[in-house]
């Protein structure tokens, strides 16, 4: 590289459930960041993974399979936010095969320098307090999911318990029930121990505030006072916390300079400066009305009315736009259209340029549904079709399914228009056990978009689906109703077709005022050739003579085979030689020597205005009635030459 070219770096972030609140501080605390520089592009990889558990939902991780480290600088794994493991395992492995620097956010990560909370301490502290300064002599210790021996859960575990037996707090009067994070887990721990029968503790220290906020609802609904009859405790200050009454103690985390720290140590490591393995950023206490401390609101007052303020403004816009989304998208039988309605009402995702990448395989399925059934695939393709671009002009792809570009996984860092894109936040869409690609934004979501945001992701997966569907049945159906108008030997239409398509040029001439023309052939000797020859020679003529026909006519003239050797043809086409160009064609059949026979046709060919006439019927059979004339004369000119021969 030139020394004078300014060096762009590409970053890889990959997080769980923007959700949360804490994601979502972390990506603003992101983008802010990145906005101080002019060469760093940041790629977002996320999931509504956070709370996965079976193993049907595994495969919404694969959206960390997407970007090819390898094409990247650097990596960050908000890795607290990851659950599965076997998801940190893999990571770990690719970032080792990648060889390029990585950071782990709040959870400790093979090969990563690690960065976030000193969680043991915290803990530490806020059982420390509980004990010291309001005599809780016993405990429910609201467990996260631990990992074996590291991890946030396990560090707040392992600090809560040394602080116990510090302070001479009995086994026995120690609780815990094993939670997932989540609030549910913490009105779960509530009714366990009521469904046991045990007494409720002195207090519960939480491993995070989510599980802490749901203990204090089932507490309250199970009639006990907060924290007359039981303190509480969690840990993360997040917004609801500051809502909760009473007030909710906890420890706050800065998730803006954690971001901040990470970013920074990352830039050093790129640049080849040493960094240490291991940081830890200040945690504030906040000592609240839930543990039985005094409350100061008035902080979080002001920044619930300002918060209020801008959700409710925001929401007014939102429904405004989900009423125009929904009305051009529900019942659409064509996902063409559900991606021009994407187009038209990109902003719902809350600003910025909105992208939807399709699987190139799953794109197929649009175009050809019949030869590209779908299957389940939890796999990402190799290459992506970019669909449906909100928030700036690009042009269609000729002769495409509404196709602006076809890009590869590998060059998802460069290729355009994410290669002009600062910050891009790739989510995952499947419908059940099928990736039909991904959408990507180019701004961060605010926390009080989060939800909004998964629910219309979800709801352009099933319009999709269901308008991919519609289109399949539509082109089946119309697949099943061609053969059962066409002939299958011929590819002519059949008596049905002559019924549903003659009848309509009938009585659109009949409506004009205008003839039309009816023409009815049979092949001469047919059954002389078939005892002769065979059937397979019969079958042969039979297929010469409708192409013959169908090139002797125009496309929109009806062409059919009206049983056994006998064709019709119905045209407007009033005042050309159909019968000429037929007769011709004959002659250079007949003189190619293709087939073991000539082919010869006697034509009936009638027109007439169809002002007086009721029916096609009359039409059929007066060409019918002058093709057995020509045949009888035909005949009869036979006979006088095999009689003049004999004289």
């Amino acid at each position: 590289m030139n020394s004078t070219e300014k060096r762009f770096y590409k970053i890889v972030y990959i997080t769980a459930d923007w959700n949360r609140e804490l994601v979502s501080v972390a990506l603003n605390s992101l983008m802010n960041y990145i906005s101080r520089y002019d060469n760093i592009h940041v790629q977002i990889f996320d999931c509504f993974g956070f709370a996965l558990h079976s193993k049907d939902d595994f495969f919404k991780y694969e959206i960390y399979e997407l970007p090819d480290l390898k094409n990247y600088d650097a990596v960050v794994i908000q890795a607290h936010q990851i659950m599965d493991d076997s998801a940190l395992l893999r990571l770990e492995e690719r970032i080792h095969e990648a060889g390029i620097p990585g950071i782990s956010i709040g959870a400790r990560m093979k090969g990563c320098i690690y960065i976030g909370t000193d969680d043991y301490n915290a803990i530490s502290t806020i059982t420390t307090h509980l004990i010291t300064e309001h005599g809780a002599r016993s405990f429910l210790f609201l467990k996260g999911a631990e990992r074996d021996g590291y991890g946030e859960a396990y560090d707040r575990r392992r600090g809560f318990e040394d602080v116990c037996t510090k302070y001479g707090i009995r086994k026995e009067d120690i609780s815990y029930f094993d939670g997932y994070w989540q609030s549910e887990h913490g009105k779960q721990a509530i009714y366990q121990l009521l469904e046991e029968g045990r007494p409720m503790p002195d207090a519960i220290v939480s491993a995070n505030d989510e599980m802490a906020l749901g203990a204090m609802v089932a507490l309250k609904e199970n009639g006990y006072s907060i924290p007359e009859d039981v303190r509480v405790t969690g840990m993360d200050d997040i917004f609801s916390a500051s809502l909760s009454d009473p007030r909710l103690t906890t420890i706050k985390r800065d998730f803006s300079s954690i971001i901040t720290y990470a970013m920074d140590v990352l830039m050093s490591k790129i640049r080849g400066n040493e960094v240490p393995m291991k940081i830890f950023v200040p945690f504030e206490t906040i000592f609240s009305g839930s543990c039985g401390c005094s409350e100061n609101m008035e902080n979080d007052l002001l920044n619930l009315k300002k918060r209020y303020y801008a959700h409710s403004r925001h929401m007014e816009k939102y429904y405004y736009l989900q009423d125009k989304l929904t009305a051009g998208v529900i019942g659409a039988d064509d996902p063409a259209v559900i991606l021009e309605e994407v187009e038209k009402y990109y902003s719902i995702f809350g600003g910025g340029s909105v992208y939807l990448f399709i699987n190139s395989a799953y794109y197929d399925h649009f175009l050809q549904p019949e030869m590209h059934p779908v299957t389940d695939s939890r796999y990402f393709s190799s290459t992506f079709v970019l669909a449906a671009c909100g928030g700036r002009k690009l042009t269609l792809e000729p002769d495409s399914f509404h196709s602006y570009a076809h890009v590869s996984r590998q060059s998802l860092p460069t290729a355009f228009p994410l290669s002009e894109e600062v910050f891009s936040l790739f989510y995952p869409l499947h419908f059940k056990n099928t990736m039909m690609g991904f959408l990507v934004l180019t701004r961060p979501p605010k926390i009080f978009e989060m939800n909004l945001h998964e629910s219309i992701a979800n709801f352009l997966v099933f319009s999709l689906e269901n308008g991919r569907q519609k289109m399949a049945a539509r082109k089946m159906n119309a697949r099943l109703e061609s053969l059962y108008i066409t002939d299958y030997l011929t590819g002519l239409y059949n008596r049905f077709g002559y019924q549903r398509l003659g009848q309509e040029i009938f009585y659109e001439a009949q409506r004009e005022g205008m003839p039309i023309r009816v023409m009815f052939l049979d092949i001469d000797d047919m059954k002389k050739v078939n005892d002769e020859y065979g059937h397979d020679v019969g079958d042969s003529v039979l297929k010469s003579l409708a192409n013959i026909i169908d090139s002797s006519c125009r496309k929109n003239d009806l062409k059919m085979r009206y049983g056994g050797d006998e064709f019709v043809i119905i045209t407007r086409e009033c005042q050309a030689d159909i019968k000429g160009r037929i007769q011709k064609k004959l002659d250079v059949l007949n003189s190619s020597n293709v087939l073991p026979v000539q082919v010869h046709v006697s034509i009936g060919d009638f027109i007439q205005d169809t002002s007086n006439i009721d029916s096609l019927d009359v039409f059929l059979n007066h060409a019918d009635k002058l093709m057995y004339e020509e045949k009888m004369q035909k005949k009869s000119m036979k006979q006088q030459t095999a009689a003049d021969a004999g004289q």
